[in-house]
């Protein structure tokens, strides 16, 4: 499929109606209560395997100005900043956002932490070198994550680059529904309202089309590493 303008234009009819619907709202209430629940920064680096990755493939694109899609409490914002990138992260939880900027504080880090919505970013067009993106677009259905794509090849710099990992995503435990487009969305009490939703190799394709794939490897959990230029 490609993702013509009509398509995209049809995914923002799409996005703008889940945006005003309860299950949204429900998703975004998740994420709330999820982060409240964190009291102070959770300042322990994942063991990642491809984390290393990120500053070597930005530095080989020349990326200085980098936003941090998704950024939660800012683990990785933090680790570009203490690389010498000049970081952004977005977030739609507030209080993560307050958790990052004490993270910053404590290591007398400049990273900037903006509240808002993956497929409306608040920034003019080519506002940054570089978009990373940890485990983040799977949380989205099709038609959001599309748009939210769209944004981001907006907000780069031409031939800037996408640096993102797609999780390997499982039913996982509690009940849940599945969406037209076969996301997911839990109902139990642990996870009420949280959007999962598995992109296959054809979907990932789509994301990305009027991108050049540079690199896509398939990593040992069966996460998927990407790097795209726009």
């Amino acid at each position: 499929m490609t993702v013509d303008r009509k398509t995209i234009d049809e995914a923002a009819k799409l996005a703008n109606e889940l945006r005003s619907s309860e299950v949204y709202h429900e998703n975004l209430e998740f994420w709330q209560r999820a982060w409240n629940m964190c009291k102070t920064p959770y300042t322990q680096m994942p063991e990642l395997e491809y984390v290393p990755w990120i500053p070597q493939r930005l530095e080989a694109n020349s990326a200085s100005r980098i936003l941090d899609l998704g950024c939660g409490s800012g683990w990785l914002s933090v680790f570009l900043a203490r690389s010498g990138f000049k970081v952004t992260g977005i977030d739609v939880a507030p209080h993560a956002l307050e958790l990052g900027r004490q993270w910053a504080a404590m290591e007398n880090l400049d990273i900037t932490f903006d509240v808002g919505d993956m497929g409306d970013m608040p920034y003019p067009n080519n506002s940054f070198d570089a978009v990373v993106a940890n485990s983040i677009i799977e949380h989205l259905p099709l038609s959001l994550a599309l748009v939210s794509m769209a944004k981001v090849k907006s907000i780069i710099v031409p031939g800037g680059t996408f640096i993102g990992c797609f999780d390997k995503v499982g039913t996982g435990p509690g009940e849940y529904y599945k969406l037209e487009d076969g996301t997911q969305v839990y109902t139990d009490k642990g996870r009420k309202g949280m959007m999962l939703r598995y992109f296959p190799d054809e979907e990932l394709k789509q994301l990305f089309d009027g991108w050049e794939i540079v690199e896509m490897k398939t990593l040992a959990s069966g996460s998927r590493f990407v790097v795209a230029k726009s």
